[in-house]
């Protein structure tokens, strides 16, 4: 399977103000997911797709390849199709495209590969993760996405902010699927995506998976416990308590 992936990165974070280029005992945020996808896919086949000639610059200095994006793109996924269009504009290099978000510090790059593999088993439109949870205030969290999910086929069939789906035999959400965002398309469907209009349940959830099934293509998950590579830590950094406690276990 021919697989790139692309990284975006912003400096646009309401939570963490510059949030690429904090430091993390001696590296960046950004630097540090590179390396650890470069380890796993080759560093030729690892792109960062930004929109800030500082994220730029600083990139140019470890190495990495880059890529200038617009600022003004309405998801992540659009930045990914703006760079791909850039990286490889005949569309004939690559079958699949990993997005792997450019603060899952702590997330296993392997995953990403698992995720191609599941788009060349089933055809699917888009693959990505979720991971069983039960504890109430993550459930209830508009911040923590859900997912309903055929279990037995990996298929999902919605998305939400909102605890689903509820339980009518005994009332309410015991346990849920929390969706991890991290993505693998095929090329086809990538660059269909980026032809179709927000549609409204995108446009009201703000969840840009929706689209996708608004339209009817198929999105398929992996069902993991984890998908960290050190279990103690957060998985990604979105706030500054994400950041001082990823600190002290990333050395």
């Amino acid at each position: 399977m021919r697989t790139v992936v692309i990284i975006p990165s912003r400096m646009q974070s309401e939570r963490l103000p510059n949030k690429p280029l904090v430091d993390i005992n001696g590296k960046t945020l950004i630097q540090r997911v590179w390396e650890n996808v470069s380890h796993e896919f080759g560093k030729e086949n690892v792109f960062i797709a930004h929109d800030d000639k500082r994220i730029g610059e600083h990139i140019r200095t470890f190495g990495a390849n880059e890529i200038l994006t617009d600022k003004d793109h309405p998801s992540g996924t659009d930045r990914i199709a703006e760079a791909l269009d850039i990286i490889d504009p005949s569309g004939n290099k690559y079958d699949f495209v990993i997005n792997f978000q450019g603060d899952d510090v702590n997330v296993n790059p392997k995953i990403s590969r698992h995720l191609a593999e599941i788009l060349d088993k089933t055809g699917a439109d888009l693959a990505t993760v979720v991971q069983p949870i039960s504890d109430a205030a993550q459930i209830a969290n508009p911040a923590i996405v859900k997912t309903a999910i055929v279990r037995s086929s990996g298929r999902c069939v919605y998305f939400s902010r909102s605890p689903i789906p509820f339980n009518r035999t005994d009332g309410g959400v015991h346990s849920a699927f929390w969706h991890i965002g991290m993505y693998a398309y095929n090329l086809k469907s990538l660059r269909k995506f980026v032809t179709l209009p927000v549609g409204e349940l995108e446009e009201t959830e703000k969840l840009e998976q929706l689209r996708f099934l608004e339209n009817g293509m198929s999105v398929f998950a992996a069902i993991l416990d984890d998908t960290r590579l050190d279990p103690r830590a957060p998985a990604d950094v979105n706030t500054p308590e994400d950041y001082e406690e990823i600190k002290r276990f990333i050395k």
